[in-house]
């Protein structure tokens, strides 16, 4: 049976000779792209896998000494040795131990939890009496979707605090929503408050009244009695939820038959604890609900259906129920300007591509743009991939390739045409011609982007989303370029009608001129001139490395994304009062007051306070939940939050109005830091470290010495380190009287913990809160040192003597947390860096030049280990120095294969520099940083110029191959058959990126280096095929020339 299909056999010529199967095969990709992409996942950034186990150990009533000796010191023994773990970390603070365990590249997340767990349980005697049970879980990125606000002006705090209870039910009954969770608030506590008085009069003691309320605030099941009609349940059930159940509870029944109640000798307190945390919302009281999502939920969803409840949500009167902060508004805003800059781009495009193609080709090759992008948002789900900043950033970086196949094949069939080919043969000729150089060329492009796929940590999870996007999307590119495109062009009767038919042909005319007057003979003089064109390259070359050397373009490799959420947050030190923390709130809120009048045009919407509490941690470089909300909590923390109107509605950006406020605040006295923040992702600090050495002596030294070097630095903002004292406190020391009564340290700690801290009796449910019963003295006995050393101890004999007379109290104050990494004490050091003065690349340059050396030198066993964003950054790099050349080698040998050559790869490489050097020069013209995205649009640039330069080889190859012409007339003619081709790719992609770099928007101010990279790389990348590679193939082309005659 003979082939029906013109051409022969294979898919590129089944799909050319059958236009239906062509068809709906868009169809396909395109509709199921459409139905797939309104289902995926919206978010900032891709989700993450933090690669971290913690363990987290409540010891209430400890210091931060203690719960290092009796927690984190017997977990780390046991963790370091285990396989598969980095790095292990402990953190120590009054009242709870954290040890968080960093995995190595391939160790698996579930298996080291789980070998953590068998650790910890394997631990002997732990955890102590005192401490409550380890928490082990993997570390988590908190989804926050939005924060409902409840304020009212006329309701008491416990009023307002039910009626945000009941919000809070209302929002957990909705189908989306599954995690509400209260902020800014003080929990609620039962606290059974006994007089020492009361305690002598009837003889009894804290631990006795303690027992007392555990024994009678119990339900008990006693088991089951067998009847005839059947089994029935024994059950005690007299557990007390409310103070006022507590009153009635029998402490003593005397011989007179008389009984002692719980309330003859307590006042019971069902009330909020003591401590100082509020907010308000435009001096209006608040309580927070912060709406989170669980893992694969999706934030628009519920984001929208939150709204949609408080839209018909009717409040009491005198309270207002209302979205304060929408993360989604954010996303969404940034989502819908890059659409509406894309959409914009491609009509652009189809413009320009209608000036120089006929119409058929024009509308073909656009067309394949989405029918690539959709047909790679089909297999979206199935890699993980999400709709985020990444994955869009990768849909731009790819344009320029998917245009450049469609342009080659289009271009080919027409060639095939124009020699006098017909119908579906001509097509299949004309695709088959270039299906070799194109598909290496999309699989360079691939391998210059698969690095990303090995780089680890946050970063590097978001950053491997990349390469999977620009696989899927060539890939489809491929598919849509020699499956799809050639049964649409097998026609060579043109669709142009006048007078668009008149305008082309005059832009091809132009063009050609150009061309021919114009280019051609420049080629022909850089290729008989090579060594002029090869040094004029090398000094262009040169002078993009040197402006990066010289840092002239600076280098920054994370920069936060602006936003209409701005914060300040003040930390004084641990034990302030919280009416000096409140003194400094009101200064910075009368600031952003004075900035707003200064700006003109109101850009202030609304003024947040929470004094006793901050969004963010104080110590930014502890990642885990439980040291970031023990740290975020205090009298001596508050934080004030500045909602900006929306960017059409003022003048100023977000980093100009914070530079106002910050001015207007200026320095607040006694203040251990003031944190500003105007952008989202940048809550952790750019500059962060730790030295490690067993003395606490040469850590602190090494501390002191950092901290001057870079608060002496203008660029740098809010300097924090793990070595702040924290409270004050009083050491219990038993003198030698005390000793010879037969006192130990422990008998004394004990009876003094369950008088001043209290005893915890049990913990009840009501409703969704946990709340403790405690027992202990009364409020006003705990304030003062008179207090304390009057305080009647009561001997092991019995008798009661004043604490004075068998102990001494000692003032002190030790670190508010104990650092230890890998089990070494580790002191940490962190700081925010002004980009708009330095970066955090130079400050870290600054200090390793000429602060380290000095302290290292006087200590020579003291280690210097990076940690948070610096780690990332050094783990990032680790990896691409050793995937960097692997890659290119695997290049080499697809082109070596390709070509059967051993020397043209080279050739075809050579190009690859002036995409950077194009970029840097782009970056410095224009004024933007080097980043992350930078980096990327040069990896863009790099294989649309291995594509092209591929094609160039390819044609001049062939050209030698049919005819016996000179090496120069041989690389002029392949430039100038592929000159067409080279510039509509420049030129559509630059095209295309033109909303991005002429809105000027702060939702795409972080695209705009990316755009720069590709838009500037690409005219750099052409300049250097039609120019460079054909100066490098001659003098290539000689040197063989003349190693064949020697021989």
């Amino acid at each position: 049976m003979t082939d029906p299909t013109p051409g022969g056999r294979g898919p590129v010529a089944f799909f050319a000779g059958n236009p239906i199967a062509g068809n709906l095969l868009m169809i396909f990709l395109i509709a199921g792209g459409l139905y797939t992409a309104s289902r995926l996942e919206i978010v900032m950034v891709p989700e993450q896998d933090t690669r971290r186990v913690t363990v987290a150990v409540p010891y209430p009533g400890s210091t931060a000494a203690e719960v290092e000796e009796d927690i984190n010191r017997r977990i780390e023994e046991g963790l370091i040795p285990v396989r598969g773990i980095d790095r292990v970390t402990s953190r120590a603070l009054d009242g709870l131990g954290s040890v968080t365990v960093e995995l190595g590249v391939i160790a698996d997340s579930d298996e080291i939890r789980d070998d953590v767990r068998s650790v910890v349980e394997s631990i002997e005697m732990f955890p102590p009496a005192a401490a409550e049970e380890p928490q082990i879980e993997l570390v988590r990125v908190a989804g926050n979707v939005l924060t409902v606000a409840v304020t009212s002006a006329v309701y008491p705090e416990a009023e307002l605090r039910n009626r945000a209870e009941q919000v809070r039910e209302d929002l957990l009954a909705l189908p989306t929503v599954t995690r509400v969770s209260p902020f800014a608030t003080r929990d609620r506590e039962i606290s059974i408050e006994v007089s020492e008085e009361a305690l002598r009069t009837h003889g009894l003691t804290i631990g006795e009244v303690a027992n007392a309320v555990r024994q009678a605030s119990v339900n008990l099941s006693s088991g089951e009695l067998h009847t005839e009609i059947g089994g029935l349940v024994l059950r005690t059930r007299a557990r007390r939820s409310r103070g006022e159940d507590f009153a009635d509870i029998v402490l003593l029944s005397r011989e007179d038959g008389t009984l002692l109640s719980l309330a003859d000798v307590a006042e019971v307190r069902d009330e909020f604890a003591d401590v100082d945390v509020a907010a308000d919302i435009d001096g209006r009281p608040a309580v927070l609900l912060r709406v989170n999502r669980n893992e694969g939920q999706r934030p628009l969803d519920v984001a929208n259906e939150v709204k949609e409840f408080l839209a018909g949500y009717r409040a009491p009167t005198g309270v207002d129920v209302f979205v304060w902060d929408d993360n989604t508004r954010n996303l969404t805003g940034r989502i819908n300007v890059l659409l509406a800059s894309g959409f914009m781009g491609f009509a652009l495009v189809f413009v320009f591509l209608a000036l120089v193609f006929d119409f058929r080709v024009a509308t073909w090759v656009a067309v394949g743009v989405p029918t690539s992008f959709l047909g790679a948002c089909l297999l979206f789900p199935a890699f993980g991939v999400t709709i985020s900043l990444v994955s869009i950033s990768a849909l731009i970086l790819v344009i320029g390739i998917v245009v450049d196949d469609a342009i080659v094949v289009g271009e080919s069939i027409a060639n095939e045409h124009e020699r006098g080919g017909r119908g579906a043969a001509a097509a299949i000729a004309g695709a088959r011609a270039v299906l070799p150089p194109v598909v290496v060329g999309v699989a360079t492009t691939v391998l210059a982007f698969a690095p990303l796929l090995f780089t680890t940590g946050g970063i590097g999870q978001q950053m491997q989303v990349l390469p999977v996007v620009v696989g899927l999307v060539l890939a489809f590119s491929l598919a849509e370029a020699f499956f799809i495109l050639p049964s649409h062009l097998s026609n060579a009767a043109p669709w142009s009608r006048w007078p668009l038919a008149e305008l082309q042909d005059r832009v091809r005319r132009r063009i050609e001129e150009w061309r021919d007057g114009i280019v051609v003979p420049a080629i022909s003089a850089a290729v008989r001139r090579p060594f002029v064109t090869l040094l004029a390259s090398a000094l262009f070359v040169a002078g993009a490395g040197l402006i990066v050397a010289t840092d002239t373009v600076r280098y920054v490799f994370l920069q936060g994304l602006p936003t209409d959420r701005l914060q300040a947050g003040v930390t004084f030190p641990p034990g302030t009062p919280a009416h000096v923390t409140k003194g400094a709130l009101e200064r910075i809120v009368r600031g952003a007051r004075e900035a707003n009048a200064l700006a003109g045009d109101d850009p202030v919407r609304t003024v947040a306070v929470v004094v006793g509490q901050q969004g963010f941690s104080p110590n930014p470089y502890a990642r885990d939940r439980y040291v970031q909300e023990a740290t975020s909590t205090g009298s001596h923390l508050g934080m004030v939050t500045v909602h900006l109107r929306e960017e059409a509605q003022r003048a100023l950006s977000p980093a100009e109005f914070l530079g106002l406020w910050r001015a207007h605040v200026g320095d607040i006295p006694g203040a251990d830091s003031v944190r500003f923040l105007a952008d989202e992702l940048s809550g952790e600090p750019g500059v962060a470290f730790a030295f490690v050495h067993p003395s606490d002596d040469v850590l602190a030294e090494a501390v002191a010495e950092v901290r001057v070097a870079l608060e002496t630095d203008p660029a740098v903002r809010a300097v924090v380190d793990s070595l702040g004292l924290g409270k004050r406190q009083y050491d219990i020391e038993l003198t030698d009287a005390g000793k010879a009564a037969g006192m130990t340290p422990a008998f004394l700690a004990r009876q003094l913990r369950a008088r001043f801290f209290g005893e915890e009796v049990q913990r009840v449910q009501r409703g969704r809160n946990e709340i403790k019963v405690s027992v202990r003295y009364p409020r006003e006995r705990r304030h003062g040192l008179r207090d304390l050393r009057d305080e009647r101890i009561v001997r092991p004999d019995g008798v009661e003597i004043p604490l004075s007379t068998v102990a001494r109290v000692v003032e002190t104050r030790d670190p508010s947390v104990r650092t230890r990494i890998d089990g070494v004490p580790a002191a940490e050091v962190s700081a925010h860096v002004d980009l708009e003065r330095s970066t955090p690349a130079r400050t870290e340059a600054r200090l390793v030049r000429d602060v380290f050396p000095a302290v290292l030198a006087r200590h020579p066993d003291l280690r210097v280990v990076e940690i948070g964003q610096a780690r990332e950054e050094a783990q990032v790099v680790a990896t691409l120095m050793y995937t960097v050349p692997l890659v290119l080698l695997a290049i080499y040998v697809l082109i070596a294969v390709l070509f059967r050559s051993y020397g043209q790869p080279f050739i075809i490489l050579a190009g690859m520099p002036f995409a950077f050097a194009g970029a840097i020069a782009g970056h410095w013209l224009l004024g933007y940083d080097l980043l992350m995205g930078s980096i990327f649009g040069i990896l863009a640039v790099g294989g649309v110029v291995i594509n092209d330069t591929l094609l160039l080889m390819d044609r001049y190859n062939r050209i030698r191959a049919e005819s016996d012409v000179p090496a120069v007339a041989a690389i002029s003619a392949a430039a100038r058959q592929r000159f067409r081709a080279i510039v509509l790719t420049t030129a559509t992609t630059a095209v295309g990126m033109l909303p991005l770099l002429l809105v000027k928007s702060e939702v795409t101010q972080n695209l705009v280096p990316l755009v720069v990279s590709l838009v500037f790389g690409l005219i750099a990348a052409s300049a250097a095929i039609l120019f460079f590679v054909p100066a490098v193939l001659l003098v290539a082309e000689n040197a063989r020339d003349r190693r064949l005659r020697w021989r």
